[in-house]
């Protein structure tokens, strides 16, 4: 499932969870990204609590393309928000009480951000991050930089958990993001955003774009390497509890990133061993899939 410079194809969400994500082109890092607070329970850029050490990848002197979109950029929650909704941020799977709510996405989409963004921030700097945090609420809908086949923008909506190569932003769906949350599960959501972010990434550190099957199939599992060694990072913070809050792992990898109509799946343990690999080796055992193009090189 791509949204990339020429082709996009836009993911429908039911009532399964599904996550959209893209092929990597070559590209430098975009600056930091002005963002906004877009849902109570998002942040301001001035409380992010985020680290800001010297970045793995070199800041690009162009800035990537606007997005033409009227969506305003979340940011990470602070950690005091954090410690203060910790509770909520675990929901195991038919266990309601004490969780967020489909209405309470907004505010949860911020503490989802301040989980993942450590991990990222601290490796390649927050100047390497991607140009923006979208929450698409139930309903709204409009035109992504990525095109879709026949040239029309690709719209986000809030079936969407993608990441735009063009635009270098993710899009995070208010249906999908609470699919993911209310059917497996707490870590779901994040293993996701660590996915997408992982994708970009790929992006800024010039991974090839896959041209086969193949390729892609690795573009993936390396994606899921990536949102591995996040999960490392979080249970070393303390931010997650390994292997307790992944749950049933096959029910897990399968809910992140399917695969297009019509592709052949990778097989479920092939991506969970991508992830282990990612949660044992960290960054750098995600090198192993491009070697010529490693993701991390600290």
């Amino acid at each position: 499932m791509a949204r990339q410079l020429s082709a996009t194809v836009p993911l429908l969400l039911a009532v399964m969870m599904l996550l959209t994500s893209c092929g990597p082109q070559g590209g430098t890092p975009p600056p930091a990204a002005e963002t906004t607070s877009s849902a109570p329970g998002t942040a301001s850029p001035s409380d992010t609590a985020s680290a800001t050490s010297t970045p793995t990848a070199t800041p690009g002197t162009l800035a990537p393309e606007p997005p033409p979109t009227t969506l305003k950029a979340a940011a990470p929650a602070t950690a005091e928000e954090l410690a203060a909704y910790r509770d909520a941020l675990y929901c195991p799977t038919g266990t309601p009480e004490g969780c967020h709510s489909y209405e309470s996405m907004a505010g949860y989409f911020g503490h989802l951000l301040g989980i993942v963004a450590p991990m990222f921030d601290e490796r390649y700097g927050t100047v390497s991050r991607p140009a923006a945090f979208y929450y698409v609420a139930a309903g709204v809908t409009g035109p992504t930089a990525c095109l879709k086949d026949d040239g029309t923008p690709d719209p986000y909506s809030s079936a969407d958990y993608s990441y735009c190569l063009t635009d270098r932003a993710i899009y995070t769906g208010q249906d999908a993001l609470w699919a993911l949350y209310k059917g497996v599960g707490y870590a779901a959501p994040a293993v996701a955003y660590a996915h997408e972010w992982g994708h970009h990434i790929q992006n800024i550190m010039k991974v090839p774009e896959p041209e086969t099957p193949e390729e892609n199939a690795l573009l993936e599992k390396q994606a899921d390497c990536i949102a591995g060694a996040w999960v490392q990072h979080a249970a070393q913070s303390g931010n997650l509890l390994y292997p307790a809050d992944l749950g049933d792992l096959n029910a897990l990898m399968a809910a992140v990133a399917p695969p297009d109509p019509g592709e052949e799946p990778t097989p479920v343990q092939e991506r969970i061993d991508a992830l282990q690999l990612g949660y044992n080796s960290g960054l750098p055992g995600c090198n192993s899939f491009f070697p010529e193009t490693p993701v991390y090189a600290g």
